[in-house]
């Protein structure tokens, strides 16, 4: 009943617009978050800020479920660094990143900070607290920031502790910042929560108000192209909707074929995009882009049965009872 015509070609690739846009926002967007976060010293916005006051108890006990991060800052260039099923690194510049698998005292450090590195048995090493850490890596982003400053230290089955020392936990999900530091204090009563210092663009811009603002415009953009885009499809859809009325086909069969077309719109360039993204980009927005395929199915059809309902309770409707 209804054939492959330029015009469908023309929507799957209007579709497959959005997508791209889609995906070059969510880009934009990881790079906000990794400047802002390297500017603020590797921590969100909502980062929590623990202090220690005798009991370390706390170290062994896993904090939550959820993913998190857990960083201790010795100073202003050491800090300790465990993880929680998180793939979170900072940007290595060469080596590589702490892995589940370390058998030894590893550190990555920041450029800057080679130069304080010694050699020993053909490896760099910096001491920390007694303990000599194999260099395993180079941070540095592209530009530059306190990042090159700074030493992350990890060590498997141990972690140092000092009188002075403070405790960030850190998540891309606020509620498990919320969650842990709630937990964490209810049962281990000498942790004291401590006001959080914000530094670089999170100190000198109001992030939180502008990231929100960002999204919601640009949510509000795609509800509003997939609206234009359903709604021109529709209209010019009712004339040939109207004559197939009129020779008898039944109606559940035409809406479903109508149905069909839109779910062929929106899913053929949702494959493409998803295989983009699992060729060229490792799958890291594939979980985003499986959620705009579904709201955009979801807008669509909800749009498309409202336009079907209001032609058929009016009179010159392209499909009436």
């Amino acid at each position: 009943m209804f054939t492959l015509r330029r015009k469908d070609i023309i929507f799957t690739l209007l579709f497959l617009c959005l997508y791209i846009m889609y995906y070059l926002f969510l880009t934009y967007i990881d790079k906000q978050e990794r400047f802002n976060e390297l500017s603020n010293g590797f921590y969100s916005n909502h980062h929590a800020v623990l202090m220690n006051n005798g009991d370390n108890d706390w170290v062994e006990t896993e904090l939550s479920q959820s993913s998190y991060r857990l960083f201790i800052e010795y100073n202003d260039t050491y800090r300790f660094f465990k993880d929680h099923n998180s793939d979170w690194s900072p940007p290595i510049e060469s080596g590589r990143f702490f892995t589940h698998e370390e058998k030894k005292p590893v550190a990555v450090i920041g450029r800057e900070m080679l130069e304080y590195a010694k050699d020993s048995n053909g490896a760099k090493r910096v001491s920390f607290n007694g303990e000599n850490y194999e260099v395993i890596g180079i941070m540095g982003a592209s530009f530059a920031s306190p990042v090159d400053y700074l030493i992350l230290l990890y060590q498997p089955d141990q972690t140092p502790l000092t009188p002075d020392m403070r405790i960030i936990i850190d998540s891309d999900n606020k509620s498990t910042v919320t969650e842990i530091t709630e937990n964490l204090i209810k049962k281990f009563p000498m942790l004291t929560l401590i006001e959080s210092t914000q530094k670089g663009l999170s100190r000198t811009a109001n992030i939180p108000f502008l990231y929100r603002l960002l999204i919601f415009e640009f949510y509000l953009l795609l509800f509003l192209s997939v609206l234009a885009f359903i709604r021109y499809w529709y209209e010019s859809e009712k004339k040939k909707l109207y004559i197939l009325f009129i020779m008898g086909i039944a109606k559940n069969k035409i809406i479903r074929q109508l149905f069909f077309k839109v779910f062929m719109y929106i899913t053929v360039p949702g494959v493409m995009m998803f295989l983009f993204i699992s060729i060229f980009d490792s799958g890291s927005f594939f979980k985003q882009m499986i959620w705009i395929v579904i709201l955009f199915l979801i807008s669509a059809w909800s749009l498309l049965s409202l336009f079907l309902r209001a032609a058929s309770s009016s009179k010159g409707g392209a499909i009436s009872k």
